[in-house]
């Protein structure tokens, strides 16, 4: 039952790192993807921007008890962009990272850059995960999902549970491209997809599990929880007619099955700050489970370029 899935209001501890220049990165801190090593440090990958303003994976180490205190931080990134011509020549932006058949995988969005019309594409790759997280290797020059007949606009946002040697996705898909103000704005909410290899997907509707309120909403990069009673679902969530509109909250839906959500946004228990680097816009949630405490990090301002920051469960 839904009513028996309870939700936590979450306490801001404040930003843990900012991208402020350096020789590869420029600026940038979004879409953080937790990993606890074997050694015990909890590494936080996430996404940074380069001087061509493409996206690129990296990562900085934090201690678990207190991830605002940075251990190390990398200054290179984790995959190379794809060669030309490819789904990921233009950016990559990591989704989630999971365990099965022996290896750990990371879902990502690739990223390529278009001339007219549109202004990007997006699609979902998969590389393998070594070395306890120090080493990323693309398995594929093309992406898993792509443009189809079911999602004809993008695909990205990707994020993946494995239950038992079934694995289930939840990833956005482009319901229309809309011309606001002269520039072109992509429209997308959340669908989701099962497979038996993390190869070949299979949508399991083709209709979205996460319904928009209006058709200027966008609903982007789902994280999921499973719980003993259904599943939680937190992700970023704005309307697209202007530059205000435009900044993230933080909502939250429910499900039994983890197919038909509910949403409930009011309680996703966390809201944007009054004055900072997280007053107009907080975005890309990701929880983490750390002993007694959890975690719920997230990029602040400008989708990232106010850094990334983390709250506790209270």
């Amino acid at each position: 039952m839904l009513s028996e899935i309870s939700l936590p209001t979450w306490e801001k501890k404040g930003r843990i790192f900012t991208r402020e220049g350096g020789d590869f990165f420029k600026s940038h801190a979004m879409r953080v993807i937790p990993y606890l090593r074997e050694n015990g440090v909890l590494r936080l990958f996430f996404s940074s921007r380069c001087a061509e303003d493409m996206m690129h994976p990296t990562y900085i180490d934090v201690n678990p008890e207190n991830p605002s205190e940075v251990i190390y931080v990398s200054e290179k990134p984790l995959l190379t962009l794809g060669l030309p011509g490819t789904f990921d020549d233009s950016g990559i932006t990591m989704g989630s990272i999971v365990s099965y058949g022996g290896n750990t995988y990371c879902y990502y969005t690739g990223w390529k850059r278009r001339r007219y019309g549109v202004s990007f594409e997006l699609s979902i790759g998969i590389a393998e995960v070594k070395e306890d997280g120090d080493i990323f290797v693309k398995l594929y020059e093309g992406p898993i999902l792509s443009q189809d007949i079911i999602h004809p606009y993008l695909v990205a946002g990707p994020f993946v549970l494995n239950q038992n040697g079934s694995l289930k996705m939840w990833y956005c898909s482009g319901t229309s491209w809309s011309v606001i103000d002269g520039s072109a704005e992509p429209l997308y909410t959340v669908f989701t997809a099962k497979s038996e290899d993390g190869l070949l997907w299979k949508q399991e509707t083709k209709t979205p599990c996460i319904e928009c309120k209006n058709s200027g909403e966008v609903i982007s990069a789902p994280w999921v929880s499973s719980r003993p009673n259904g599943y939680v679902m937190y992700y970023p969530f704005r309307q697209s007619e202007t530059a205000i509109l435009k900044r993230y909250s933080i909502g939250v839906a429910l499900s039994e099955d983890g197919i038909s959500w509910v949403r409930k946004d009011d309680s996703a228990g966390i809201q944007k700050s009054k004055i900072g680097w997280d007053s107009e816009m907080i975005c890309y949630p990701a929880l983490f489970k750390y002993k007694a405490k959890e975690y719920l990090f997230y990029s602040g301002n400008g989708v990232g370029l106010g850094g990334i920051g983390y709250a506790e469960a209270v």
